[in-house]
């Protein structure tokens, strides 16, 4: 091998480790735009979850405090209203007996406005998100209902129940119900509420039902839509979370909900 066969030899060499190179550092270029790439959208998926999470948090806590000045307003209001009205009452008698039975009936209603006053601060404590159980939610909403006074309101559901472990999926979940609840007592006149939980074949069904009027299915689109709580609002919200929602109108409104139980669930 002469000279020049040995020269362009060493520069085919050379050019190929070059272009080794070259492509390995392409490569490299390439995978580490990628991984920021990924990084980025990991990062604007997890803000994005983070946004909806703090949405819906703050939907229930705005609905919660709603629910707590109705209550202030109708029941504690008006209790220390007829107190005092019984306590100008009172001023002008001069039966003795009559003047301790009105004490009596004004002593009674500021106790049972105390103790509403009580409940009401156990609710606003014991409402914490950080362990939050759709069970003991709807235990909660059913109780308050059943206490209002506004019809009978029942909840069928098992102990613990295997929701996803995305906080996000348990608070929309119970946001549906609790629209459900708070249109069906604003707007169908029923007199009986239920809630039924169940679980089987790997999925998690949540039915709400009353027996009122129903909805009028020309008037679909506006079903409380200035508040936000419509049907398609419903809808929309439980696809959000993978479910499904099957509404029905007869005897009443009925909502079917129908959730996947992936791997990552847990008992709730």
């Amino acid at each position: 091998m002469d000279e020049k066969e040995i020269n362009i030899f060493f520069i085919s060499i050379t050019l190929t480790v070059l272009l080794l190179i070259m492509a390995i550092y392409f490569v490299i270029i390439s995978l580490r735009r990628r991984q920021l790439f990924f990084k980025k959208e990991k990062e604007n998926t997890q803000l994005l979850h983070r946004k909806e999470l703090l949405e819906a948090r703050q939907e229930m806590q705005q609905t919660l405090m709603q629910n707590m000045g109705a209550e202030l307003h109708d029941s504690v209001g008006q209790k220390l209203t007829l107190a005092f009205l019984q306590m100008e009452n009172a001023l002008g008698l001069h039966n003795m007996e009559a003047i301790k039975k009105h004490i009596s009936i004004q002593n009674n209603l500021i106790q049972e406005s105390l103790d509403e006053l009580r409940n009401m601060s156990k609710i606003l404590v014991s409402h914490d998100f950080s362990d939050f159980s759709v069970v003991r939610f709807l235990q909660k909403e059913m109780l308050r209902v059943n206490q209002s006074g506004l019809c009978n309101a029942i909840l069928i559901a098992p102990a613990e129940i295997p929701v996803s472990r995305d906080e996000r999926v348990e608070l929309t979940l119970a946001r549906i119900c609790q629209e459900f609840i708070q249109n069906s007592l604003k707007y169908s006149g029923c007199t009986e509420l239920r809630v039924e939980v169940k679980v089987d074949a790997g999925r998690l069904t949540v039915i709400c039902s009353d027996n009122g009027k129903g909805i009028d299915p020309l008037q679909v689109n506006s079903y409380d839509s200035r508040s936000g709580s419509g049907m398609q609002t419903i809808n929309s919200r439980a696809a959000s979370i993978n479910a499904k929602c099957e509404w029905q109108n007869d005897k009443g409104t009925r909502l079917k909900i129908v959730l996947p139980i992936n791997e990552t669930a847990h008992a709730v």
